[in-house]
C-alpha cells in the first residue's frame, strides 16, 4: 500500500500531520481514486466541464508594513515616512517603497489595493478572520479555527470535480505564527489541506507506506524502492488485471505523469534561477522554490495553493535589520513568478493574492512598527483581473482608509468569484446550521469590472 502525502499536515508548517491519500483506498476526501477516475470520465461523457481557474494565496506572516511595501509616504514627517525612499514603478501614479525594485519593473502586472482595514490586532485572531471571513470568539487567538478557511471551500465547493491532484495543497515553509491558513473545520478533515515539500523532491510525495520516517527523509532511497515496487508490480501481471480506471490510478501516483508534476529538477535552471534557489530566509523559508512548485501544481490542476512567507513581524530594529533582506528576497521571488504566469498564458487562470495579518502602526516606536488593522495594503496579480492600478487611498500618515474603505471580506469575495464560487452560498455545518461563505463584502468593483 502507498501513502501519498504521507504524515501531511493541517498547515503549512507541518503540524497536526495525517495520511490523506492511500492507492488500494486511493481515497480523494472521501473518494477512491479509481472511481473518481470513472466519475470524471462519466462527467466528460455527459458534457459536464470543470473550472479552470486557480489561486495561489502568498501569506505574509507576521503582517507587512504598508509603508516599507505597497503604500509609501513619501511626505509624511519621518517618524511616519521610515528610513526608506519611493520609488516610481512603469505605471503613473503607481509608486511603491525602493525596496520592491522588481516590482517597479512589473507594476502594470499587479494592482495594490491600499484601503482594506479590520479591527483584529491579535496575530491568531485576524489570520482566522483574514483566512475565513468570519470573526471569532474573544479569547481563541490562539486557539483552533471555527471556520473553514479558503483553500477548505474551494476544496468543498469543487469536490464533484474530479481531478487526479488535491484542490488545496499547502506548500510547507515558514510556519503561520499561532495558527494556521484554515483547514476544513466543521466541514471535515477531508478538506483539509495536503502538504507538498518541494525540498524533499518528487519522490517525498509517494512513498511506500511501510518506509519508516527516518527513510523517509532519503530522498535515494525513497525513489529506489519505489522503482522497485513499479517493476516487482509489472513483473507480477497484476496491472493487467486491474480495469483501466484502477491502472490509471496507480499511474497517477507512481507513474512519470504523477512524479514530474512536484519534480522541480525538470523545470531549466535557467527558470529556478530566476525564483531563487536558496532564498532562504527567517525560519529558513525557501520562498523561491517553493512559488516554483506553486506554479506547476496550478498547472497541474490544483485549485488553490498556499504558501507561508513568514517573520513579517517587525517590531524594533528588525525594520532596519532584518526587512531589506527579506524584502529582496521576497521582491524576487513574487515577480518571478507573476512574470513566470504571464509568460505561460497562465494570468487569467491563475489569481496571486499577497496579504498578512494586518498593517503596521504609522508612527515609528522604537525603531519599528507594531500591529496596526486599520490600514493595511493587498497585492493581487493575474486573474483576468484589471491591474496596473491602486485601489483605495490611506490619509498622508497612512493611518486610516482614506477613500475606497473596503474588508478583507472584499477580498476574499473578489476570490471567490474568480473561482466561479458564489460567496454568499450556503454549506450547513453539523447543527443543521447555514453559515454562508462569507457574512458579508463583495467583489471590488474596481479590479473586476
Amino acid at each position: 500500500m502507498l501513502d501519498l502525502f504521507h504524515a501531511s499536515s493541517r498547515n503549512c508548517e507541518g503540524i497536526s500531520r495525517r495520511s490523506l491519500l492511500k492507492i488500494g483506498g486511493l481515497g480523494l476526501g472521501n473518494l477512491a481514486l479509481p472511481e473518481l477516475l470513472r466519475l470524471r470520465a462519466q462527467d466528460r461523457a455527459e458534457g459536464r466541464t470543470t473550472s479552470d481557474t486557480a489561486v495561489i494565496l502568498l501569506w505574509l506572516d507576521g503582517g507587512p508594513s504598508q509603508f516599507e511595501t505597497y503604500d509609501p509616504k513619501p511626505d509624511a514627517p519621518a517618524e511616519y515616512r521610515g528610513p526608506y525612499q519611493t520609488i516610481q514603478t512603469n505605471v503613473v501614479g503607481l509608486n511603491l517603497c525602493e525596496l520592491l525594485p522588481m516590482h517597479a519593473q512589473i507594476a502594470d502586472k499587479i494592482a495594490v489595493v491600499r484601503s482594506v482595514a479590520h479591527r483584529e490586532s491579535g496575530h491568531g485572531s485576524a489570520v482566522k478572520n483574514l483566512n475565513t471571513g468570519y470573526l471569532h470568539p474573544p479569547g481563541t487567538n490562539e486557539g483552533t479555527f471555527l471556520y473553514p478557511g479558503t483553500g477548505a471551500v474551494v476544496a468543498k465547493s469543487r469536490e464533484q470535480e474530479r481531478r487526479g491532484l488535491p484542490h488545496y495543497v499547502c506548500v510547507p515553509t515558514a510556519g503561520i505564527f499561532k495558527g494556521d491558513v484554515g483547514g476544513g473545520a466543521y466541514l471535515g478533515s477531508a478538506y483539509d489541506p495536503f502538504a507538498a515539500n518541494p525540498a524533499d523532491g518528487a519522490g517525498a510525495l509517494i512513498p511506500p507506506a511501510e518506509l519508516s520516517l527516518s527513510r523517509l527523509q532519503n530522498r535515494r532511497a525513497l525513489l529506489s524502492s519505489l522503482d522497485r515496487m513499479r517493476r516487482d508490480t509489472d513483473a507480477s501481471g497484476m496491472m493487467e488485471g486491474m480495469d483501466a480506471f484502477t491502472r490509471q490510478a496507480f499511474e497517477m501516483v507512481t507513474g512519470r505523469a504523477a512524479r514530474e508534476a512536484l519534480d522541480l529538477s525538470r523545470e531549466p535552471t535557467s527558470v529556478r534561477q530566476r525564483y531563487g534557489f536558496s532564498s532562504a530566509v527567517d525560519r529558513n523559508a525557501v520562498w523561491g522554490q517553493n512559488c516554483l512548485l506553486a506554479r506547476r501544481l496550478v498547472e497541474a490542476g490544483v485549485s488553490f495553493v498556499g504558501l507561508g512567507m513568514g517573520s513579517w513581524d517587525d517590531h524594533g530594529e528588525a525594520l532596519t535589520q532584518r526587512l531589506p533582506q527579506r524584502a529582496q528576497v521576497y521582491d524576487r521571488t513574487v515577480t518571478a513568478l507573476i512574470e513566470d504566469l504571464y509568460a505561460r498564458g497562465l494570468d487569467r487562470k491563475v489569481l496571486v493574492l499577497a496579504w498578512g495579518e494586518f498593517g503596521r502602526t504609522p508612527r515609528i516606536n522604537r525603531g519599528g512598527r507594531d500591529h496596526w488593522p486599520s490600514s493595511m495594503s493587498v497585492m493581487l496579480a493575474g486573474g483576468g483581473l484589471r491591474m496596473g492600478q491602486a485601489v483605495g487611498s490611506t490619509n498622508a500618515r497612512g493611518e486610516r482608509p482614506q477613500d475606497r474603505s473596503l474588508h478583507p471580506n472584499d477580498v476574499l469575495a473578489t476570490v471567490y468569484r474568480h473561482l466561479g464560487i458564489d460567496h454568499r452560498h450556503a454549506f450547513v455545518n453539523p447543527q443543521g446550521r447555514p453559515i454562508p461563505l462569507l457574512p458579508n463584502g463583495e467583489p471590488i468593483a474596481e479590479l473586476v469590472g
